[in-house]
């Protein structure tokens, strides 16, 4: 092996008193950041649908670029999520290798300067990490859900979506026949805080199905022919539902104001 003569050693091994400093080195954590950006995003789809005109072609294009810009801020924290990773396994491996060699003091300086004892580099190890894995868009599915059939329920808030559990599969929706009633089957008056069960997608109203479990642990599904037993653990909020009966309240008031300007017109 060729002699090196550089008065200091290329790299040498952690020292043990400079272990609680290496500890400190870490990537930002934007996990806050991401979530005041999905908040965002849900509050521009109220937004949205607060202002939006009847024209589904208008919502339409609206939507499309809304969506556009989620998978582009999802698909950044996945890889911001993978590079917090990567820095973590990078770090324990460039310990454990240099735990591996002899310590550095009088005895082994000419021998890492030399190249004869070796120790690893942090920055070669940075440059060959390996980049982030492709993963599937998993976070906040339901806003993913909800601009997916915005257009959809905007047209008719009562629509029938059937593979509205597969959010990221194909671009076009399939409408089923049918419609979804927006009325509590158990208070028969419309939702006003609508919950699903994660058993089996049925939705209440709160306080319907909190009435209907009072006193019970657990109980069978009011939904008639629904073969489940259902705890107030398994419902969840029903954003999807939340928006089907608010887009049906803004047509109807939509509605409402078509009339009474035909009435005034006659009149």
């Amino acid at each position: 092996m060729a002699q090196d003569n550089s008065p200091v050693p290329k790299s040498v091994p952690l020292h043990q008193q400079a272990g609680k400093y290496f500890h400190t080195l870490h990537t930002q954590d934007l996990s806050n950041l991401y979530q005041q950006c999905y908040k965002q995003f849900d509050e521009t789809i109220n937004q949205l649908v607060d202002s939006a005109s009847p024209s589904i072609a208008d919502i339409g294009e609206q939507i499309a670029n809304i969506t556009s810009t989620y998978k582009l801020l999802s698909t950044n924290e996945l890889e911001s999520n993978s590079f917090q990773s990567g820095i973590k396994d990078l770090k324990k491996n460039f310990k454990q290798q240099s735990d591996a060699c002899p310590q550095i003091d009088l005895s082994t300086w000419d021998k890492y300067r030399t190249g004869e004892l070796t120790a690893p580099k942090l920055s070669e190890l940075y440059l060959n990490m390996p980049g982030p894995a492709p993963t599937a868009i998993v976070n906040n599915t339901d806003t993913l859900k909800i601009l997916k059939v915005l257009p959809y329920i905007w047209d008719d808030p009562t629509c029938v979506i059937p593979d509205l559990q597969n959010p990221t599969g194909e671009d076009d929706l399939q409408i089923e026949g049918g419609k979804i009633e927006l009325t509590c089957p158990i208070t028969c008056k419309p939702y006003e805080t609508p919950l699903i069960s994660k058993k089996c997608s049925h939705v209440f109203d709160k306080n319907g199905i909190q009435n209907y479990l009072q006193g019970y642990t657990t109980r069978d599904c009011p939904q008639a022919a629904c073969s489940q037993v259902v705890s107030i653990r398994d419902f969840v909020r029903d954003p999807i539902m939340e928006l089907r009966c608010k887009i049906a309240r803004i047509k109807e008031s939509q509605e409402q104001d078509m009339r009474n300007n035909q009435a005034i017109d006659v009149l």
